[in-house]
């Protein structure tokens, strides 16, 4: 049974046209799903209904991928992976 899952996402810009215009075709990409307005920050959320979080990501992700949004529009975290990205920051090994 479907519920209702909230994917915090980053607009990288905050508040400039193109990433406006990224915005409304992420939106255009997921028809089914409530999205919300962005906070002062850039950050703003996106609500779905899907059959697990897991199925949540993935159907943000690929349209984010189908919208050609990614240069302008990041998951803000993955709530099951604090710190994700740690590994891969700082110097090359």
């Amino acid at each position: 049974m479907p519920q209702r899952f909230a994917i915090g996402m980053l607009l990288m810009h905050v508040d400039t046209p193109r990433d406006r215009e990224a915005r409304a075709a992420l939106a255009g990409a997921l028809p089914d799903a409530e999205v919300g307005e962005p906070d002062e920050l850039g950050v703003f959320e996106i609500a779905l209904d899907a059959e697990d979080q897991d199925d949540a990501l993935t159907r943000v992700w690929d349209a984010v991928a189908a919208s050609g949004t990614d240069d302008h529009i990041v998951f803000l975290e993955h709530p099951e992976l604090p710190e994700h990205w740690r590994r891969y920051s700082g110097r090359p090994a």
